[in-house]
Order: C-alpha cells, then structure tokens, then sequence
C-alpha cells in the first residue's frame, strides 16, 4: 500500500471516528437532558395532582369521592396536567378513569403513603412513565395511577440521529475529499524528490528537487540537493582522477617504449661479430643514454608515489647557507652550458624537509637550464616569511604562453616534447615539485613571458598540509 493511500485512509477514519465519536456523544447528552426535563416536569405534575387530591381528601370527617373526580375533570379541562392517563381507585372501586386503562398495566412496587414510585416504559403506545401514589384517608386509602407521555424525547432523539446521519454522510465525504487532496499535497512533493533520486541514480547528476517551501519538505529538498552537489562533485572528481591516471598510464607507457626499443635495437646491434669498434662504442653509449633516462623516470616515480604516502617531519635549517650550498653544487655543470647561477638569501632558519626541497630546487634549476637555449642567467632568491619561507627561481630563458602555464604540473606534459626528450627530461619534474610543495602546505606559482624567461614563486609553510614540526 502506497503512503498516499495509507495517508488518505488515515484521514478519512480519523475524522470519521472523531466525528462520531462526537455526534454519539452530543445526541446522548442532548436526549438524556430531554428526558430529565421530561421526567422532572411529569413529577412536578403528578405532585400537584397529589397535593389537591390529599387536600381535598382530608377536609371533613368523610371523604367526598365525588368531589375528587370532579376536581380531577376541571384539572383535566383546564390543562393542569397534560397525562396520557390517571385512575384514581379505592380498593376495587374505581374512582375516576381517564384514558385507556391499558396504558396503566405496569406493575409497580407499592409504596409508602403520601409517598409515589415511578417508571419508564415502552409499549404499544410507545414511551412513557408511568407514577403510582397511596393518598392516605380518614376511611380507606385511595391509589392514584398516572401515565405521562414522553414520545416526543425520543422523537426529538429520532431526528437528531437522522440529521446526525445525513450530517455524517457529508462529513465522511467532505473528509475523504480532504484526505485525498491533503495526501496528493503532501506526497506530491515527495514525488519531486523520488523522481529526482531516479533520476539521479539513472546517470543524470545535474537534476535537482528545486522545492522552495519553509517547510520540513523545504529543508529536506535543501538538504538533497545539496548532497547531490557534493555527489557530483564527488564523481567529478573521480572521473577527472580517472581521467589523469589513464593519461599517466599511457604517457608512462610511451615514455617507457621509446628508451626500451633503443635499448633492444642496439644490444641487439652488439651481439653482431662484425662491428668495428666505433659501431660498438656507440651502440653502448646509447644504451647507457637510454639506461639513464629509464633510471631517472623510475626514481622521480618511486618519489612522487612515497610523497603521497610519507609523514613530513620539519627541520631547522639555516636558509643563506642551504642555498648557497646548492648553488655551489650546480653552478659547475651550468657553467660548461654558459649559464650563470646566483643566489639572493636572506639570513635566518626556516623549518622544512631539507631533502625535498632540495630536489624541489634541482628540478626547477634544471627546467630553467632547459629553457636557456644558449648562455643565460638563473637566480635563486630566498626570504623568510612569517610562518615559512619564500623561494624564488628566474631564468632569462625562451618563456612560455599563458596557456600553458596551468598545464606545466601535470605529470608527463613537456611544452616542447622532442627538445625535452633530447635533453633527457620526462615531464615529472615539476609535478614532484608540486607535490613538496603542498606537503609543506606551500604552492607554486609560475609568471612567465615568451622570449624573456620565467619566474617560479614557491610558498612554503612551517606547519601546512600533513606536515608535523620537529623541533
């Protein structure tokens, strides 16, 4: 069963029983008040009936029983008492008689003089009650019987539970046409969402409920939509991480193919007898050259997988003499290419991981050699930062256009792939670079200008990312 229906049908017997449950209890109440006045007014009749017959009963020393049946005919004329039917008796002598005597046959118990007893019958002359009195007397005792008539409470109930039933009708149907439109109300926004989350789970991440209600539906339309942003963030990102590994994977497998079918062809060249010795020693070279690439792109794969997965611990490190002695160590092999190397640092210690950022500084050195095509200029420049350092790599070299710039830290991507493979590079440097860099909560920015040359700006912070200080 659906939660509409379910909704419905509780609407509609909620209201059916409170309605009846109230229209019961109202006709109940109103009739037992009818019957009470009834019942009150037929008593304060019978009584006055009771007190003229015992008054005229005790006047002289014999009762005159003709003067009581002529009293009750004026009372009867004059509408004092409005009784469906009195008998007056005195021993089997009957006194008086008014009405059918078979209205009076209910047998009532015989109570004391002057005192009467009462009850509510029902027969073929429908509902009444019937009273019985002794009138005590000098001589004999006189039994008064009456009956009063009390059809018209019951008629008056009669009505009202027509009335009632009719009203009823209309309720239970003005309630089921209130249920039904209340629960299509309801349900009709949790349609919206249902059908969003089909429609969602069918594939289509951009629909949204879009409920803008103040309501609990309101906020609970909110609160989906706004996981299903984060969902299709979420899968954005998975697919754009898809994405980057399938495009690792096969630049990675290209990278590998090129140096691997050199290598083979030239060992292959070697197991030939009939090579002077000119042949072999370059067919070795070659190999050696080769060797060395494969060895250097599996040592900056081995090093981008650990960053992902190591726990940075921070050092003291003074920064002048840290850059100066990487300078130092560079500065030979530049100058063979015509290539200046200085540095610009500020004295004080910063907290890093010296290793890194160390290779951090080698590969954007050796980037910026790539660029310079013949003699040029490479300065390294280091200040202190608040909470880290700040280091700066610029060289005099071809530059870049600005659309590059966004792609440069992807891994395997070299803006001139056959110049970068000549001069030995894979396209993974400057992604190792990014990945220091965020592990010590820093970044890389790169302004660039064609023909005038680069400037890589790294940030590196104290206590960024998932580094822990050691102090």
């Amino acid at each position: 069963m659906s939660f509409r229906l379910r909704l419905c049908l509780t609407i509609s017997i909620l209201i059916a029983i409170t309605f009846s449950l109230g229209g019961t209890v109202l006709i109940a109440a109103s009739f037992q008040a009818s019957i009470n006045k009834e019942t009150s007014a037929a008593l304060d009749s019978f009584k006055t009936i009771q007190n003229t017959l015992y008054l005229l009963n005790s006047l002289g020393e014999k009762t005159d029983y003709q003067t009581l049946s002529e009293a009750l005919t004026q009372m009867q004329k004059q509408g004092v008492s409005h009784w469906q039917a009195l008998s007056l008796t005195s021993g089997d002598e009957t006194l008086y008689q008014d009405g059918e005597e078979s209205m009076l046959t209910s047998s009532l118990p015989m109570p004391a003089s002057d005192h009467c007893v009462y009850t509510l019958i029902q027969d073929d002359y429908g509902y009444g009650m019937q009273m019985l009195s002794i009138l005590s007397s000098t001589d004999a005792q006189l039994k008064l019987t009456m009956r009063f008539d009390l059809s018209s409470a019951y008629e008056t109930r009669a009505a009202q539970l027509q009335l009632y039933c009719l009203i009823y009708l209309f309720v239970a149907l003005l309630g089921i046409v209130t249920s039904i439109s209340l629960s299509f109300a309801f349900t009709k926004r949790l349609q919206t969402l249902t059908r969003t989350v089909r429609q969602i789970a069918g594939g289509d991440l951009s629909t949204r409920s879009n409920l803008s209600s103040k309501d609990e539906f309101g906020q609970l339309s909110r609160d989906f939509d706004a996981m299903a942003n984060r969902l299709e963030e979420t899968i954005c990102h998975l697919e754009s991480d898809v994405q980057r590994q399938e495009t690792f994977m096969g630049n990675l497998a290209h990278e590998l193919k090129t140096p691997m079918t050199s290598i083979i062809g030239y060992s292959d060249l070697l197991r030939q007898d009939a090579l002077d010795d000119d042949t072999r020693i370059m067919a070795a070279s070659y190999i050696f050259s080769e060797g060395k690439r494969l060895e250097n792109l599996s040592f900056k794969l081995l090093n981008l997988l650990l960053l992902k997965k190591d726990t940075l611990v921070l050092q003291p490190v003074p920064l002048a003499a840290y850059i100066r002695n990487i300078v130092s160590m560079l500065s030979p092999d530049l100058q063979k290419r015509s290539i200046q190397l200085r540095c610009k640092a500020q004295r004080g210690t910063v907290y890093i991981e010296p290793d890194l950022v160390q290779s951090l500084l080698y590969n954007l050195i050796d980037n910026a050699a790539k660029a310079i095509d013949e003699s040029g200029l490479i300065t390294v420049t280091a200040s202190l930062l608040p909470d880290g350092c700040q280091l700066q790599v610029a060289d005099t070299g071809r530059g870049m256009e600005k659309a590059e710039l966004s792609k440069i830290t992807d891994a395997f991507y070299r803006i001139d792939k056959s110049r970068a493979r000549s001069l030995g590079g894979a396209g993974l440097g400057l992604s190792l670079c990014k990945e220091i860099a965020a592990l010590h909560g820093g970044s890389l920015h790169f302004d660039s200008t064609p023909g005038e040359g680069t400037v890589v700006t790294v940030i590196l912070y104290r206590n960024g990312g998932t580094a822990h200080a050691k102090i």
